[in-house]
This record gives C-alpha cells, sequence and structure tokens, in this order.
C-alpha cells in the first residue's frame, strides 16, 4: 500500500531549530571554546550550515507544480544540494549513489565490506590536516590487493573496490576509519574473476598495519621512537572488521546496504532531541562502552561545533574508486567494449549463497547500461521510498507538470500567502569583520606598534601582535588626513600582516 507524500517542514526539524537559536552563540564563543580542539572553523563549513539554513524552505523560492485536469497546485521548495551536514539533501545523494554502485558499478560477483581503523594515539594527526587521510586511503587499498594477489596467487591480478573515509564515531567523536567495498577476489589478465576464500582477515590486518605506520613513518608524521612503541604493542590498536561472509553475486540489495552504509551521514536527525529551555541536546545512539548508556548529553554549541567538524573540507574525495571500478578503467572499458565479469551459466549456483572458492567468471556479452541510470530523479526517489509518485495530482487521476520557478521575494510571499503557507523569511546574521571581541562582538582598537595577524592557511584571525618600534614602517604625514607608510623590514617574513591604522 503506496503511502502518503508529504512535503517536509525543516522548520519543525530539532537540527533547524538548533542552528536557528545557537548559531551566532557558536561563531561568536568559537576561537575561545573549540578552536584548540578542533582547530579553525573553515568558511566552506560555515557556508554549508547556512545553506541548509535555508534548505527546503518555501520562503527562499519554490518550483510550482500544477495538474492541468483540476488546476491543482504543489509547491516544491528549492534544497542546499549539500553533504555531510543536511540530513535531506545527503540523504538523497546517498540512496542515488548507493543505487548506482549496486547495479550499474558493481560486477555480478561476490562482494565484501572490510573496515579499516587505528588506534587513538595516531587520530589527532588527521584532525586539522584531513589531507593527510590520502595516507590511510593508500594503505588499506594497497594491503587488500596485495593480500589478495598472495591468498589467490595472482601476482598481476586486478582489484575492484570503492573506499569512503568516515571520520565520525557513534557519538561524533572524531574517529577517522575506512570502508571498502570490494570483489571478493581478483580478475587475471584474461578477464576471468578467481573467488577469494572465506577466511579470516588476521594476516590483512596485520599487513595494514605496518603499510600505515612505514607510510606515517616515510612521511615523518610519527617519530622512530614512537614507531618502536607502536610495534611493540600487544594489543596494536589497529583492527579490521570484514564482516561473517562476503554477499551473493546476485544480492543487488545486500551490495545497496552495503554502499549506503559507506556514505551515510555522520549523525542521524531522529537520534537527536533538542531542549530550547536548557540549551541542551540529548543524542542516541548504540550502547557506549565507555559510559554505560545509549545517549549522550551536549550543550548546543559543543553539538553544533561536533557535527560542524565532520563537513569535509572543500575539494576533499571522501568516495574513491580504485582497479576496474576507478574512473580511468571505466572509460576504457566503454571505449574498448570490454566486458563485464559475470560467472558462466555453466557453473552458476542454484541457490543465491556464494560460490565456493576457486570458481571463475567469465565474460558473457556486456548487457546496455542505460545513462539514466547513473543519475536518479528526485521524481524516482521519491518513489522508491514512499511508494507514490509526488508528481500525481491527489485529487483526480491526472499528472502534475512544471509551470514555473519563484525566486522574487513579491511573488514568492504572493503565492504562499495564497496556500496558507507563509512563515516569514529568516536569514543568519553575518559575522562582523575583524578584529573583533569575540564575546562583546565590538571592534577592537589597535594598539601602539601592533600589526594584525591574519593567517590565511587557516581562514581566520588570530591576534593583535606588538612589535618593536623599531620594527613599524616610517609613515609621511601627506597633510590631507593620509598618510603615506614607507618600506620597512617585515617582523613577520612568514605571514601576512597589515599595519594597523592604514587604509
Amino acid at each position: 500500500m503506496p503511502s502518503v507524500y508529504r512535503p517536509r517542514r525543516p522548520r519543525a526539524s530539532p537540527l533547524w531549530q538548533l542552528v536557528h537559536h545557537c548559531w551566532s552563540d557558536f561563531e561568536s564563543g568559537y576561537e575561545k571554546r573549540h578552536r584548540p580542539i578542533h582547530g579553525p572553523l573553515r568558511h566552506d563549513a560555515v557556508d554549508v550550515v547556512r545553506q541548509f539554513h535555508r534548505c527546503g524552505d518555501l520562503a527562499g523560492g519554490f518550483t510550482r507544480l500544477q495538474c492541468p485536469d483540476c488546476g491543482h497546485e504543489r509547491l516544491l521548495a528549492f534544497t542546499c544540494k549539500t553533504r555531510h551536514f543536511c540530513p535531506s539533501c545527503h540523504q538523497r545523494k546517498v540512496r542515488a549513489t548507493g543505487d548506482w554502485i549496486a547495479r550499474v558499478l558493481c560486477f555480478e560477483v561476490p562482494h565484501r565490506q572490510f573496515v579499516f581503523t587505528m588506534p587513538k594515539p595516531l587520530r589527532g594527526i588527521f584532525r586539522k590536516r584531513r589531507k593527510l587521510l590520502d595516507h590511510l586511503f593508500s594503505a588499506a587499498i594497497e594491503s587488500l590487493r596485495d593480500w589478495m594477489r598472495v591468498r589467490l596467487k595472482l601476482p598481476e591480478g586486478q582489484i575492484a573496490a570503492v573506499a569512503a573515509v568516515q571520520t565520525f564515531g557513534d557519538y561524533l567523536n572524531f574517529h577517522p576509519h575506512l570502508h571498502v567495498l570490494a570483489t571478493s577476489g581478483l580478475v587475471d589478465r584474461e578477464g576471468r574473476f578467481h573467488v577469494l576464500p572465506v577466511e579470516g582477515v588476521e594476516p590483512l590486518a596485520d599487513l595494514f598495519r605496518h603499510c600505515f605506520l612505514a607510510e606515517l613513518r616515510r612521511e615523518r608524521l610519527i617519530s622512530e621512537k614512537k614507531l618502536r612503541q607502536l610495534l611493540a604493542w600487544t594489543h596494536s590498536g589497529f583492527s579490521l572488521d570484514a564482516g561473517v561472509k562476503p554477499v551473493a553475486p546476485q544480492d543487488v540489495e545486500g551490495r545497496k546496504r552495503l554502499a549506503e552504509y559507506l556514505l551515510r551521514a555522520p549523525f542521524s536527525l531522529e537520534k537527536i532531541t533538542w531542549n530550547e529551555s536548557t540549551g541542551k541536546v540529548i543524542y542516541r545512539s548504540k550502547r557506549s562502552w565507555h559510559t554505560k548508556r545509549n545517549f549522550q548529553i551536549f550543550e548546543a554549541v559543543d553539538f553544533l561545533a561536533a557535527t560542524v567538524e565532520h563537513i569535509p573540507p572543500k575539494g576533499q574525495q571522501t568516495v574513491r574508486y580504485y582497479g576496474l571500478y576507478s574512473n580511468k578503467s571505466r572509460g576504457v572499458a566503454a571505449k574498448t567494449g570490454r566486458r563485464r565479469p559475470e560467472m558462466a551459466e555453466a557453473k552458476r549456483p542454484v541457490t543465491s549463497e556464494t560460490p565456493p572458492p576457486g570458481t571463475l567468471f567469465i565474460l558473457p556479452p556486456p548487457e546496455p547500461r542505460s545513462g539514466r541510470a547513473l543519475r536518479p530523479l528526485w521524481r524516482e526517489l521519491i518513489m522508491r521510498v514512499w511508494g507514490e509518485d509526488p508528481h500525481k495530482c491527489p485529487f483526480c487521476p491526472g499528472t502534475m507538470h512544471v509551470v514555473g520557478t519563484m525566486t522574487r521575494r513579491s511573488e514568492v510571499e504572493f503565492f504562499l500567502r495564497l496556500h496558507g503557507l507563509w512563515e516569514g523569511v529568516i536569514a543568519l546574521p553575518p559575522p562582523p569583520d575583524p578584529p573583533f571581541d569575540i564575546e562583546t562582538m565590538e571592534p577592537i582598537e589597535a594598539p601602539p606598534h601592533a600589526i594584525w595577524r591574519d593567517d590565511f592557511e587557516e581562514f581566520g584571525p588570530d591576534r593583535w601582535t606588538e612589535v618593536d618600534p623599531a620594527w613599524a614602517a616610517p609613515e609621511l604625514d601627506l597633510g590631507d588626513g593620509r598618510r603615506l607608510v614607507l618600506d620597512a623590514p617585515d617582523p613577520f617574513p612568514e605571514e601576512e600582516w597589515v599595519v594597523a591604522g592604514v587604509n
């Protein structure tokens, strides 16, 4: 029985209420309260939160859908299309990409999920330098490929894998780890797929441990002493989870579940309880072995800091494709007409269980793949989730069509009042220009012989810094209210700075 589709009300969600009431306090107190732990507040992360604040809000504009038979209208609000913070937009991306991975990208062969984690002493290396997570990707994929090659005795076997990095734990703590959805076997030069035996992964875990530590040492991210300490631990702190058994070749839904888990959001909207009167956030998750309870209480600004920390820097690739699933390999396959490895009909098992080790998959003629399957439409995703076509008119058998978009303030307000949906326009106040006091938000007067140190690499102002008058640039009064600042030696040659009071 199909459900009745109803557009969401973003202002009713606890996350929207939290951002609306506490974001200004979070920004003003971030420097003192959160920067020492989480690092500087990135501009791109702030932009993501501001876009979420207007996501799905009809007051920001909408598309009009109208039924040509009865004239009924439905207003479809614009979305922010951001990831890792907006629950709605991120989940839409998870659904679309997960379905594409399971149905289009993956071969009809057994697949298995591998989760690579590192010990706590190493996690701090990546907290303020997310670019270094590249080493986690390379160490995990190389270890997995080499381990499979040794087990299958295929020194040139090709892997096919999708890897996604996650930086969060159950309670939004910083916990970088890697999820890999890979074929449970390798493809040889002739294009035949060799199934890997289902066995323990302890040798792979030990191989990953040594490869990862060697790469960190090679990049001088850990000392020789620290390396010896980590290698001498009885319990290394590294862990590897590969599940009970691989997903069967015909289990498309199983591959889809694993793919969606790889791409999941850092937090769930259903787990958040926001109490505006106390300014507290209750976040529920799995029972923690450390606290012995299944919830955690946050101050509102602390919860925002924990969620914003997991927004990846702009341009960072959180999902990567390797081997035969890489963009290059798929492009070559499309040009040359290379076939996809699938199991031969003669060797296909009657059940959907994983085939025995050593089973070979040959290359039947490739099935045509529709380009539309790469990008499922919003309408298709709603139909999959709700079981109902959102374009279907609720009052007649007709199908609604787009008749226009409304973006002008006067038009938006007119139509929303006409439908009884007007809630007013919301806006987050922009932060004042630095330098300013982070508590009172008042401008700071420049002390004599001081410069404002602005660390552009960390995206944020630092502080007024006193300098010796001998270092100050000489000034020449031009007599018309202006001063000419002459050249002088730079007391901070590696930093950007401006002389106080100079326009």
